[in-house]
């Protein structure tokens, strides 16, 4: 059943997760879905809070995909978790809870030798990862990868997620609760004789209301809900703790170039480009690759929090963040990447096709003087030689060319050295095509 039409965990404008009963009446402020990073109000039905999508959106796990960026941003700001005993021998040594505690070295969503884990910690023990098994998102499959990285593994188990609603509530499944956590490996209780936890098969069919089958159903396979990924989490601690020479590497692999081959469009110069404590290029490659690339729609206000979950937010005046932001994709839209849609929502366009090319028409009114070509190479940030600026003028001087638009851009592409999306723009921006 989905729980994503009532979410009691949402993600604020700051990029922290709240619950919604733990928030007033009025909060001037705005909040987005874990999952799709839609748009999310704060609704009160009596005394009973959740969150709604403000649009209508095809997100099923919403709100378990909340619940699990609320439970692992809980354990970062904690800095502890309560832990079943360890039992060793078979005697009663070890049957105190255990306290696993860490320091601000926990990231979050992180991968250990190519296995992709929730939290992974440096406690005094040593190494710890903790997986957050929320019921519908858990994949028991994942297990043997985790117990084969050799390190400390705690599970916690949420099976009933619809019923917390507070972080109160949380914080006692999470942090405080036993019965629902078990270890996966443990260095004192990794040799099969000293095991005297349950099977994790069995205290999983336990904790998910399967204890009621038949004995002879215990070793059947369980057909469970595919892993849903949690996405971007509210602390994406991994990669802010990165130096710039890593957030580059990072960023590079994102955009599947080196740097140095960035599009233009990653350093724009807008206001407030320093509010993100570290240079324009890098945050702008980030968006570029996170929103761009894939080529789905998305908000303004997606981007800011994903900036925000990435960047320490220094604003260089009030709002700069924002500015910044507006203005970036503004530019964007100029120079052909995005089209604006209503309610600061944007659509990626394609990289133009000789097809699409095709469509394009002169305009036979148009004409282009020297001030107008100086603007609009401005605001499509297109640097044209000075060599070349005469032969365009002179091209649209008693009219416009005799060959076809797909010509004369693929012709400007070569002397310009830039790809068709920015050719096209710059005539598009002078008033020279139509269509």
């Amino acid at each position: 059943m989905t729980l994503s039409s009532h979410m009691a965990f949402a993600v604020n404008g700051a990029g922290q997760v709240v619950a919604a009963s733990d928030l007033p009446s009025v909060v001037p402020a705005s909040f987005h879905c874990a999952g799709c990073r839609g748009e999310v109000a704060l609704y009160r039905d009596g005394s009973q809070a959740s969150f709604r999508h403000v649009r209508p959106a095809r997100c099923e796990h919403g709100a378990l995909l909340a619940l699990h960026a609320a439970a692992l941003q809980l354990l970062v700001d904690s800095r502890f978790v309560e832990a079943p005993p360890l039992a060793q021998n078979g005697t009663g040594q070890g049957r105190r809870r255990l306290i696993e505690r860490w320091g601000s070295e926990a990231f979050v969503r992180t991968r250990i030798e190519g296995v992709l884990v929730d939290l992974y910690a440096e406690t005094l023990a040593g190494p710890l990862i903790i997986q957050v098994a929320v019921k519908s998102l858990y994949d028991p499959a994942k297990r043997p990868r985790i117990k084969a990285l050799g390190y400390a593994a705690l599970e916690i188990s949420i099976t009933r997620p619809g019923e917390i609603t507070t972080v109160g509530e949380l914080r006692e499944v999470v942090l405080r609760g036993i019965a629902n956590k078990i270890w996966l490996w443990h260095p004192a209780i990794s040799h099969p004789a000293r095991q005297a936890q349950p099977e994790p098969r069995l205290v999983e069919m336990a904790l998910f209301g399967e204890v009621d089958k038949p004995a002879a159903r215990l070793s059947m396979r369980v057909a469970t809900a595919p892993w849903i990924p949690a996405g971007e989490l509210a602390s994406d601690a991994a990669y802010r703790q990165l130096d710039i020479a890593g957030k580059i590497r990072a960023l590079e692999r994102q955009l599947g170039a080196p740097c140095q081959r960035w599009p233009d469009a990653v350093d724009i110069d807008v206001a407030g480009k320093e509010s993100f404590g570290v240079d324009a290029r890098i945050w702008q490659g980030d968006v570029f690759g996170r929103f761009v690339r894939p080529a789905h729609d998305f908000s303004i206000w997606a981007v800011f929090d994903w900036l925000a979950m990435r960047y320490p937010l220094e604003p260089t005046f009030e709002d700069a963040e924002k500015v910044a932001i507006e203005q970036y994709l503004r530019e964007l839209t100029v120079q052909g990447y995005l089209m604006a849609l209503p309610e600061q929502h944007f659509r990626v366009l394609p990289e133009p096709s000789p097809d699409g090319l095709s469509t394009l028409q002169w305009n036979p009114q148009a004409c282009l003087s020297v001030s107008g070509l100086r603007v609009s190479s401005e605001r499509v940030h297109l640097e044209i030689p000075a060599n070349q600026v005469q032969r365009l003028l002179e091209y649209f001087e008693d009219g416009h060319p005799a060959v076809s638009v797909a010509a004369f851009v693929q012709d400007l592409m070569i002397r310009l050295h830039k790809p068709a999306r920015t050719i096209v723009a710059l005539l598009r921006e002078a008033g020279l095509v139509v269509g």
